[in-house]
């Protein structure tokens, strides 16, 4: 794992830069603008500080209104733009019956897969904040996206971000697969003192789970993101064709976007 990726911040939970990719015309993403992360809540006034520094423009966070209430993120200032949205799904999807009633660790897997088919259309106003705030942060800009344990709702915010950088598709993959080096989320979310992680609304619902479909839900698993993006083509044929029908966004933003996080 390319230590430098991970911030290491104090309190942080996956915070990571996906920048740095080439993409398959040969340029390069800015390092320094895409961050990605788990729950914010715990980071220290330092940490706070080395981000704002950055200099950070948007926080996009994509966790649920009750996570939110329950770990609120800390304060980063009047030039940081804070995207977060009420949430219509009000638990996590991790107590439906598929995950409760999972009989082995294949079992659980299949329901992961069904979830993230699931996630770009069911969270299509908050998947397109992030690229809102990607236009917010303009040139100079760094932009953190977030949820609690940064690896499904964010995996799949990073993926489509870096598919609309033309970052080939087994990058992608591998970035959302480095969650697994990058973060111990057994520790995080179910260790002691978890609930005081800005992670307990997430963590309750897994905490209960037999120990095998745990592994599964906590697991980076690359087939997990690759059954999202699968989802999008299998609709709308490409990735950059959901983008437009189902984000709303117009080729006009995309080319601000490439041109603001491309370089070379």
């Amino acid at each position: 794992m390319p230590a430098t990726r991970v911030l290491g911040l104090t309190g942080s939970c996956n915070l990571r830069d996906f920048g740095g990719y080439d993409t398959g015309d040969g340029r390069r993403v800015r390092r320094g603008r895409l961050l990605r992360s788990g729950a914010l809540a715990r980071l220290s006034p330092d940490a706070v500080r080395t981000l704002q520094a950055l200099p950070l423009r948007a926080v996009c966070d994509l966790r649920r209104t009750e996570e939110r209430r329950l770990h609120p993120n800390p304060r980063f200032g009047p030039h940081v733009r804070c995207f977060e949205w009420d949430s219509a799904i009000g638990t996590s999807p991790i107590r439906e019956r598929r995950f409760v009633e999972s009989t082995s660790v294949e079992a659980a897997r299949e329901a992961m897969f069904a979830m993230y088919r699931r996630i770009p259309f069911l969270l299509q106003d908050r998947l397109a904040g992030v690229f809102t705030a990607l236009t917010h942060a303009a040139t100079d800009g760094a932009v953190v996206v977030h949820c609690s344990a940064g690896k499904d709702r964010t995996g799949v915010a990073a993926a489509l971000v870096l598919e609309a950088l033309g970052v080939p598709r087994e990058t992608i993959v591998a970035d959302y697969v480095l969650t697994n080096a990058a973060v111990d989320l057994q520790s995080h979310l179910l260790g002691d003192g978890a609930t005081g992680a800005g992670m307990s609304a997430t963590a309750d619902p897994i905490r209960a789970l037999p120990a095998f479909a745990r592994e599964a839900v906590l697991d980076a698993h690359p087939g997990y993101i690759v059954a999202a993006l699968e989802a999008i083509e299998s609709r709308r044929g490409t990735v950059e064709r959901y983008l437009v029908d189902e984000l709303g966004l117009s080729p006009t933003s995309l080319v601000e976007i490439r041109a603001h996080l491309l370089e070379g």
